[in-house]
Formats: structure tokens, sequence, C-alpha cells
């Protein structure tokens, strides 16, 4: 359903055919100048059937009588949007911006999104939302900015990969209204917040989103010993024959999502994730069999880790022993098996005094993770964290000969 249904010209024309629908439309247009929530569906008694006809055309959907004449039909979700109303207002004369303060932005959403009631509450106490929607020209856009969200949200899985200027075009009309400054930091906030996340990367919740910059800037980079059988038959063995030069390659998500098949050439079906640099470029120079997470993986790391998978392959994963080493590890088991984990085994075997303390911070922010998740695949090892009160990096794992952080 288009919100050009609702263009002037054809509320007009549906008008001169059928002069009984134009005061039901503008008591639906009026509702909107006043800044109230549009219902999921109206009625209204006394309508010919020309004007259901007419009505049913402009929204795109079939209405229904009941035993008294009573006629009634739903507004699909998108004219729910006031932004599609625009036409209406301008051909009846009403005014565009309703008005509304920051509270009344939260109230109005809750009334279309009352299963989200909890969700706005947090963002209502948020200070950089807050201080977005004291301008008020920024509040439409932010209600529709929400409700865009929240639909992208809850069919992630029908909506798939996408960029931030589609989603520009697609919503707001404007591909660069969400690339940068503070637009693309809100939908940050209101991702982060459907799915009980850190806003603190953008970058990572975004992807998470299925949201990316460019299918280009989203790459998995490796060394492993295998072959890519792409979609079409045609089979590429440069990362095989980097990973035989030690050599790692990078592959772009819109490479990595025409892979059809990974073929592994190697012996034993396993592989290292590594969550730092530095490790990384370790294990590609021993000619180690391993893949680079650059931290949280983004979505071309996740899509090739299920490609290596369905090849049977499974992971040991290397990463800081904190809780984001510990959280990564849980994305990257989401993935692939992944049969040990080195930052568990450290945290068993590390003196007391090995690692760096937690700050206070970092001991609540942790806390409260293990509240929201208790049953968080590696929470034992969380709790072991806090209990230590230190958290030990990647890069200590390997122990120099004679100087070992680790209990013998």
């Amino acid at each position: 359903m288009s919100k050009d249904s609702l263009g002037a010209d054809r509320i007009a024309a549906a008008v001169e055919r059928e002069p009984s629908v134009g005061p039901v439309l503008r008591r639906l247009a009026d509702k909107v100048a006043r800044g109230v929530a549009l219902p999921a569906r109206f009625s209204v008694g006394e309508l010919g059937y020309a004007a259901q006809r007419e009505l049913e055309g402009l929204f795109g959907a079939q209405g229904r009588r009941n035993g008294g004449g009573r006629f009634s039909i739903a507004l699909p979700e998108p004219l729910r949007e006031p932004s599609a109303w625009r036409g209406a207002l301008d051909c009846f004369g009403l005014p565009h911006e309703a008005k509304e303060d920051g509270e009344d932005v939260f109230a109005r959403l809750k009334l279309l999104e009352p299963a989200l009631s909890g969700v706005l509450d947090g963002l209502a106490a948020n200070g950089e939302t807050a201080r977005f929607l004291a301008k008020p020209e920024n509040r439409r856009d932010w209600r529709g900015l929400f409700r865009a969200a929240a639909r992208r949200w809850r069919n992630l899985r029908a909506e798939g990969v996408t960029t931030l200027s589609q989603l520009g075009s697609d919503w707001f009309g404007d591909s660069k209204k969400l690339r940068s400054g503070a637009f693309k930091r809100q939908l940050v906030l209101i991702l982060a917040a459907l799915s009980d996340e850190d806003p603190a990367d953008g970058r990572v919740v975004l992807d998470r989103a299925q949201i990316i910059d460019n299918p280009y800037t989203s790459a998995a980079t490796l060394s492993l010993p295998i072959r890519l059988r792409m979609k079409d038959g045609t089979v590429f063995d440069y990362p095989e024959k980097h990973f035989t030069r030690r050599m790692a390659v990078q592959l772009p998500l819109e490479t990595v999502l025409e892979i059809g098949a990974v073929e592994w050439t190697g012996e034993r079906r396993e592989a290292t994730t590594s969550e730092n640099a530095a490790p990384f470029a370790t294990l590609v120079a021993t000619g180690a069999p391993a893949v680079y997470t650059a931290g949280y993986p983004v979505m071309a790391v996740k899509a090739f880790l299920h490609k290596l998978a369905e090849a049977g392959v499974a992971c040991v994963h290397e990463g800081d022993a904190d809780l984001d080493g510990f959280r990564i590890a849980d994305e990257i088991a989401g993935c692939i098996p992944v049969v040990r984990v080195t930052a568990s085994d450290a945290l068993v075997r590390a003196k007391a005094d090995c690692g760096i303390p937690l700050t206070e911070d970092q001991s609540v922010r942790t806390r409260g993770f293990l509240e929201r998740h208790p049953d968080f695949r590696y929470a034992a090892d969380v709790r072991r964290l806090l209990a230590r009160g230190r958290w030990i990096e990647q890069e200590s794992f390997r122990n120099l000969a004679g100087d070992s952080p680790f209990d013998a």
C-alpha cells in the first residue's frame, strides 16, 4: 500500500465522483491534524456502495458491512502514519503540524504500539533522545522512524539486508537522511532499545539489524584452506592459495552472499575465530586456519561462518575474557559449532592478580547484563569474571616462557 494513494489529486477525484466520501476523509484527516492516533479500523453509517468502492480504492483494502448496514474498513499500517495524510490535509485546508511536546510523542506511540511501551519508556528516559525531541521540528520524523524501525525489527528475517541509503529513501524519500548525523544516531538508539543492546557501538547495532553502509564495506577477513563454490557453479581457489602462502584474504558481503558452498581442503575441519587483530596476525603467520571477527562479528563474518558450518567445520574462539568477549563468543556460537572458548580456560587457569581490574562501570554493566540474561550461554564464565574482579586481554593468553600469567 503506497502512501501516494492519499494524494490530494486522488482524493479530489474520489470526492468529485462521490461527494459523500469527503466528510469521511475529512474526519480522519482532522484526527491527524489534532495529533490523534488513527485506529486500525474505522466505521461509518449510512454510506452508499459507490462511496464504499471509492474508500476501498483509496485505502487498498476490502471493507465489510454489518447486519445494520454500517460499513467498516481496516486502515493499512502505512496509512496510519501521519505523513501519509499530507495530501488530505492540503485538500481540506488543515494544518500539518499538530502541537505536541516530547511526552506527547511517546504517549501517541504507546497508543499505536502498546506492546512496545517498555521500550518507549526506556527511550523517553534517554538523554540523547530527550534532547533530540526537544526540537519540535524533529518530532514527527522521529515518530515515523520509531514505527518504521519497529516494523523492521519485527520482520527482520523477511526484510533482509539493506543499506542506510535505501532505508532513508524508503522511509523518508531522502537517501541521505539516515547516512550520518543525529538522525542516524536516533535509529541506533531505537534499534538498541528494541533489541536490548548497548547502543555505544552503532556499527554493531545496525549490523545486527542487517543494515549496512554498503555491501562492500562489510567484509570477512580469513586465512583458511578452502575453495569457494559460487551459486553459479564457478569455483575460486584463491583463498586456498593465500592460505598456503600464509596470507589472509577479504571477502565483501556481496561476495559472501553469492557463495553456494565452501569446500574445505585441509585436514582437521577446525578453525580459530579471533576477536583481535594481533592474535589473528599470529595465527595467519603460523599457518593456522583462522577467521578475524574484528570485535563483534559483522554481517559478512556471520554469513561466512554459517557457510563454514555447512561444510562441517567447527571452531575454537579466541577473544578477551570480559563481558564483550563472551558476548562475541555467543554470537560466534550462533553461527558455527564452538568446541572451545579460550577466554573460559584463561579465567580458570589465571592467577588471582592476573589481568586488568574491572572498573565500577564495567562491573555494573556486567551485573546488569546477567540480570537481564540469566540463561546466557556463557553466564557461568561471566559470573567467574565478576568474582575475580579482573578481565584478561586475549593478547596475554599466549604466555611467554618463564613469565606465565597462569597457574601451572
